[in-house]
C-alpha cells in the first residue's frame, strides 16, 4: 500500500507543474532613461531625463554620497532651519515626494539658458540660467520655476561623475527651484 501511495503522490505532484518554467513577472517600478555617467555633460542628461519622467531613483543616481544644497537667498530667509542640513537625504526626499505629487504629469522639463561651462581633471562646473517645467499641483508654486543654477559636478574613483554641490539663486520675484524644494521636502 505504502508503494502506491508514494505511485499516487507523484501523479499529482507531476500533474500541478509545480517544477516547471513560469511567467516572469515585470521588475518593479520603470528604469527610465539612464546613461552611465561617462562624461560629466551625461549627468545633466540623466538629471533632465528622471524630471521629465518623474524618476526619483535616477535622480538619486545623480547625486554624490556627500551631496550638497545651497538655497537661494530668499528661501534661506523664509525658512532657514530648513536648510541647515540639506544634504542627499533631503534632496532625494524632495524629489520622491514631487514626483508622487506630480504623478500622471506629462512634459516635465528642464531647459538650461546662458550657460557656461568650466572642465577640469576631475571637476566640471556648470553655471546657467534655468527654467523648470513641473506640473506639481500645488496652488502656492508656479509650475514653471526659474533662477540660475552653479553645478559642481566631480569625478569619482570610480571613473563615474555625479553632482557634488548645488547652488541656486533667484532671479526677481519668479518662484525657484529652492521653493520648489522647499515647498515638497519631505
Amino acid at each position: 500500500m505504502t508503494r502506491w501511495a508514494w505511485v499516487g503522490y507523484l501523479l499529482v505532484l507531476g500533474s500541478c507543474d509545480l517544477f516547471g518554467a513560469r511567467t516572469p513577472e515585470d521588475p518593479e517600478g520603470e528604469a527610465g532613461t539612464w546613461q552611465q555617467p561617462v562624461a560629466p555633460d551625461l549627468v545633466v542628461d540623466n538629471i533632465r531625463a528622471a524630471i521629465s519622467e518623474l524618476n526619483a531613483s535616477n535622480y538619486r543616481r545623480s547625486l554624490h554620497e556627500e551631496f550638497e544644497f545651497v538655497p537661494s537667498s530668499d528661501a534661506r530667509a523664509r525658512n532657514p532651519d530648513r536648510w541647515i542640513n540639506w544634504n542627499r537625504a533631503q534632496e532625494n526626499g524632495h524629489f520622491v515626494t514631487l514626483a508622487e505629487a506630480s504623478r500622471g504629469s506629462s512634459n516635465n522639463s528642464l531647459r538650461l539658458e546662458d550657460m557656461t561651462t568650466e572642465l577640469g581633471e576631475s571637476q566640471y562646473i556648470i553655471d546657467a540660467s534655468y527654467i523648470l517645467v513641473i506640473s506639481h499641483g500645488s496652488q502656492q508654486l508656479s509650475d514653471t520655476l526659474q533662477g540660475r543654477l552653479a553645478w559642481f559636478i566631480i569625478l569619482e574613483a570610480d571613473g563615474l561623475w555625479t553632482l557634488k554641490k548645488w547652488n541656486d539663486q533667484s532671479i526677481g520675484s519668479q518662484d525657484s527651484w529652492s521653493d520648489l524644494k522647499s515647498e515638497f521636502a519631505s
